[in-house]
């Protein structure tokens, strides 16, 4: 009996120290996998960047002021800008926002790190061609006899907020975000086909105006927020034999879904006919001087139906190599951004300390003429970087008799944290 009583106590504790073994083992389990504390996530890398510019191949700062401030436009001030139009066109255009990027730390054992960016930009496009400036400032006196081209001219302005999410490679930098873009606000204005012809003997006229208007507001002045999708990314190229870097990139590129409702306008103009008489029934002085005078016009409104549009998407790329310890080249080209020609620039940069690097780019093409950029890179302590660039330095006393001639401006402040 006490022999039985001993194994039943026995067999007890020996269950009991199997279930508290067990348990024990479990929760050690537990702790280790299913509930293990993950490290918070850092911020390896951030840029915060700000800019602001005003590129014009013909349109000068004294220009603008004129017509700000009012009063009399001379050839003076006319002469300058009709000489600059080399080309078929001339432009003016303005680009200007915030842009904020980060990426994380790299995890053990991980290819690729968590990044993205945001940020809002206004961009400003117009163009016309030369026939169009020479008829509204100068009139047709010297154009008779030539057809005088107007289709091609146009404006447009948006306004864009962009948010993107995606992934950097850890050992290459090569950079891949996926962005939802929003328009604010916008408006467009086009002519798709225009011209204006008088005879040498000025006996004759024909003139044939179509253009188009796009507001994206509703019929209450209301907003109208479009959206779109679009990728964004950048692609390292290094090389460990040469001292060489070349830096692809893309940016929005990708479509922009507009809802219907916006207000559209449609007008077409057109006036022909064989001769100006003094009396008669067709486009006489007579009708001129009583303003009598009847065109066939064609005016259409409406709203617009739902579209499918390009967004401002932009693509680049830049090179850099060192020619010496202390000098360094840059080229860059890019093409896009509602720009109507491709931007290239090339440059020098100086090692002026440690912590100082200065330079200086010539650049050329997007809206504007060749102009100069200074530039300065200051390292500061915590692996942070401050860039500053200005364009057309003079440029920026527009208001200033030194600075009238001058036809770009901008700046650019960029505060980075670059881990190497």
């Amino acid at each position: 009996m006490i022999f039985s009583t001993i194994a039943i106590v026995s067999l007890a504790f020996s269950s009991i120290n199997a279930q508290v073994y067990t348990t024990s083992e479990s929760s050690s389990f537990r702790n280790d996998s299913l509930f293990k504390k993950s490290d918070p996530v850092s911020i390896r890398e951030y840029s915060f960047e700000f800019w602001g510019n005003q590129t014009s191949n013909t349109i000068t700062a004294g220009f603008m002021n004129t017509i700000g401030h009012g009063g009399f436009i001379s050839k003076d001030d006319l002469d300058p800008i009709m000489n600059a139009h080399i080309g078929n066109f001339g432009y003016l255009g303005a680009n200007a926002g915030f842009n904020v990027s980060w990426s994380t730390k790299p995890r053990e054992g991980k290819q690729w790190s968590l990044c993205g960016s945001f940020g809002s930009e206004v961009i400003v496009d117009s163009r016309w061609t030369k026939d169009l400036f020479q008829l509204i400032w100068y009139g047709n006196a010297n154009l008779v006899g030539d057809v005088n081209v107007i289709s091609g001219s146009g404006a447009r302005v948006g306004l864009f907020n962009r948010l993107s999410l995606g992934g950097i490679k850890n050992d290459t930098k090569q950079r891949i975000e996926l962005s939802f873009v929003q328009r604010l606000v916008g408006g467009e204005w086009s002519v798709p086909y225009g011209y204006f012809y008088v005879t040498e003997d000025a006996d004759s006229l024909e003139t044939y105006l179509q253009t188009e208007a796009r507001l994206h507001f509703g019929s209450d002045n209301t907003l109208m927020p479009t959206y779109g999708v679009a990728i964004s990314g950048m692609v390292p190229i290094r090389s460990e034999d040469l001292p060489v870097e070349i830096d692809i990139y893309f940016k929005d590129v990708g479509l922009l879904f507009e809802p219907e409702g916006s207000q559209v306008y449609w007008v077409q103009e057109g006036i022909s006919t064989t001769g100006l008489p003094v009396f008669g029934d067709s486009l006489t002085w007579e009708n001129i001087i009583d303003g009598n005078i009847s065109t066939d016009t064609l005016l259409q409104s409406g709203k617009s139906v739902n579209r499918m549009a390009l967004l401002p998407s932009k693509l680049g790329a830049t090179l850099r190599f060192d020619i010496s310890e202390k000098i360094g080249f840059n080229a860059h080209v890019s093409v896009g951004g509602w720009m109507p020609e491709p931007l290239y620039s090339c440059g020098i940069d100086y090692k002026y300390s440690d912590n100082i690097n200065l330079g200086a780019r010539t650049k050329i093409g997007g809206w504007g003429d060749e102009r100069l950029e200074l530039y300065g890179r200051i390292d500061i302590p915590g692996d942070r970087v401050l860039y500053i660039a200005v364009e057309e330095p003079i440029g920026l006393f527009f208001q200033d008799s030194n600075g009238a001639h001058t036809t770009c401006r901008g700046i650019t402040l960029r505060l980075s944290k670059e881990n190497e």
